[in-house]
């Protein structure tokens, strides 16, 4: 059979294709996984999307229907589907209801939703799997912020640089709060860390000059 991917022609026996390792014996459901994940690895995310979509109508997931919901749901929150990423990461969460990373993910479409208060609830209790997903912070502190909890977000921004002070974006986030507060001395300090790593953040030294500040 020839490879789906590449088109190379392929020995009968062979179970990936020796020109780009695609799998070949793509008719079980892990083979059938396997061949999404090269399609997504190759960039090729539309065709993986549909690898996905089809082992789900199928009712071919099984126990590997986690993975594949997960999946499912990131590359559709990387094309802007966000409905169908919740619904696809809303999936993975009832098979696997403690998995840190997919609460994290799902929180993620939300706030990009403008799903604040939801994804708030999934935030948290992604960090409650997992006190270390660096990123859970910041997206917990963002949705803390638009969602009008100014305390909350600072207070969330401030345990994401407790954990990872050189994670410079949190410091630029906690100064906005700080400034929005009228806490002035500690925006600048904040800033001030954002300009020693860029000194070219131009977003930061607005916050800095004399005639800078909050509009």
């Amino acid at each position: 059979m020839n490879c789906p991917l590449c088109d190379s022609p392929g020995r009968e026996e062979a179970r990936f294709c020796d020109q780009c390792g695609t799998v070949l014996a793509a008719d079980s459901p892990s083979g059938k996984i396997a061949f999404a994940f090269r399609l997504e690895a190759d960039g090729q995310i539309e065709e993986a999307i549909r690898e996905y979509e089809e082992l789900i109508q199928e009712g071919e997931p099984g126990e590997t229907g986690v993975v594949v919901f997960k999946h499912l749901g990131n590359l559709h929150f990387r094309l802007g589907h966000l409905r169908r990423a919740r619904e696809a990461l809303l999936s993975a969460c009832e098979l696997d209801p403690r998995n840190a990373t997919i609460c994290h993910d799902l929180g993620v479409v939300l706030y990009h939703m403008g799903q604040f208060d939801e994804a708030i609830e999934s935030l948290e209790r992604a960090l409650c799997r997992d006190p270390n997903l660096q990123l859970a912070y910041f997206w917990l502190g963002n949705a803390l912020y638009h969602g009008g909890h100014n305390d909350e977000a600072a207070s969330a921004f401030q345990e994401l640089l407790e954990r990872y002070p050189n994670f410079t974006v949190g410091h630029f986030h906690l100064g906005v709060i700080y400034a929005r507060q009228g806490r002035k001395e500690e925006a600048e300090e904040e800033f001030r860390c954002v300009l020693k790593k860029n000194p070219e953040a131009v977003a930061a030294r607005f916050y800095t000059e004399p005639a800078g500040g909050p509009a």
